[in-house]
């Protein structure tokens, strides 16, 4: 009896070993590590983000031209960022960013006193962006390893998921007994300890050099123009960072309440999200459909949103956007970054985080008008969150060539 217990704890650890990476790189684990601190700090604050400049005195509207200008000029720095982690290290970049994230959240905490900070908010938080980024994608591409793309994606996705959960949590009833300032200086001092597990192994890396103007030339490209089109699907995840956490606040007017309602809609999409990087890893040809798979059914989630009305169905609706995003994010990630550890890591990821940031300028643009135009705004902001989100299933590596030519 005693044997048979030992082997089905044995048949089960294996099953349970199948969902998680097991070949992860020391660069790779310090990333995990790095960006479960950072998550955390982030996701203590990002719901209330927009929200925080909703109740300090912006309309709907002026916190579109405030995202407007933050992804307006990060589209002309991200390649100033490339060329920074392509001659110190993208370690280099990811430290380099972190102190204009706390500066981001100083800077948002006095814009309540006077709106002129939002200025310096939004360049300290575009600075961040464009050190960050390029260092985490290339990080994560060069250094992971192919066969266990999949599990490697869901599984720092399923970390970074697990440490959200704690922090709206956190963040709603820091906000609800000490108030937003608090809140900010916690945030502040997670984010610059972000840095440490970066700093445990020098980074070996050899200088390269990264042409800005053909960073915009690959986006022109015929050969590249599916996959252009494809990652403006993130214009819906403006909608969703952005505009659903304002709308949640007119439904749900308590800080507490909506901290808690987003990290439980947050449990319930990890189990999801190491299954679906299982599937990704076991066969690869079945990227692309699950993909597809998952850009119809999040648009569906958009679309659902329209009808929401009170907790449940606040809860009930982001439940099920998390869990659909999920299954792009994952067979997508592990396509591009297969795709650049295959050809060239940085053009490659700097292709895919230009390409999302003209979907979001669009999203951006299109809700401007929307909430200056027409009636019933939210109804018509979803409606285009619904319609982005088709254009995930563009996604596909088979005919492009980011990294060649020129």
């Amino acid at each position: 009896m005693f044997q048979n217990m030992q082997k089905q704890n044995k048949k089960s650890a294996q099953i349970l070993k199948a969902f998680f990476a097991t070949k992860i790189t020391y660069q790779v684990r310090e990333l995990y590590m790095s960006s479960a601190m950072i998550t955390l700090a982030v996701a203590m604050v990002a719901i209330f983000e927009p929200i925080y400049l909703y109740k300090s005195g912006f309309g709907i509207d002026k916190i579109l031209y405030f995202y407007l200008g933050v992804y307006g000029l990060y589209l002309f720095t991200i390649p100033l960022g490339a060329k920074f982690a392509r001659r110190f290290g993208y370690e280099k970049a990811i430290l380099v960013s972190t102190p204009f994230l706390a500066l981001y959240y100083i800077f948002l905490y006095f814009v309540s006193f006077d709106w002129r900070f939002a200025i310096p908010a939004v360049l300290a938080f575009v600075i961040q962006k464009t050190f960050y980024w390029p260092g985490y994608h290339a990080d994560f591409a060069r250094f992971g390893k192919t066969g266990e793309r999949g599990r490697e994606v869901s599984n720092i996705t399923a970390i970074i998921t697990s440490v959200s959960i704690a922090g709206p949590f956190l963040g709603g009833a820091i906000i609800a007994v000490f108030g937003f300032e608090v809140l900010f200086v916690v945030t502040t001092f997670v984010i610059l300890a972000s840095n440490i597990p970066l700093l445990l192994t020098s980074e070996k890396f050899e200088p390269k050099s990264f042409s800005y103007a053909r960073a915009y030339k690959r986006l022109l490209r015929k050969e590249n123009r599916r996959n252009f089109f494809g990652f403006w699907g993130f214009g819906e995840e403006f909608v969703a960072m952005i505009v659903w956490p304002v709308f949640i606040f007119e439904v749900v007017p308590n800080f507490f309440s909506i901290g808690t309602i987003t990290a439980l809609s947050t449990l319930t999409t990890t189990a999801i999200l190491l299954f679906v990087g299982k599937i990704v890893d076991s066969d690869t040809s079945e990227r692309s459909p699950i993909l597809k798979i998952g850009a119809v059914f999040k648009a569906a989630s958009w679309f659902l949103t329209i009808l929401v009305r009170g907790v449940l169905g606040v809860f009930l609706v982001d439940s099920f956007g998390r869990t659909t995003k999920n299954v792009i994010i994952v067979p997508m990630l592990a396509m591009t970054y297969d795709h650049a550890n295959n050809t060239s890591v940085m053009k490659t990821v700097v292709f895919f985080e230009m390409s999302l940031i003209v979907g979001k300028i669009f999203a951006i643009g299109v809700l401007i008008l929307i909430a200056k135009n027409l009636s019933f705004p939210y109804v018509w902001f979803f409606a285009l969150a619904g319609l982005m989100s088709m254009l995930y299933s563009l996604v596909k590596y088979d005919q492009t060539v980011i990294s060649k030519g020129k």
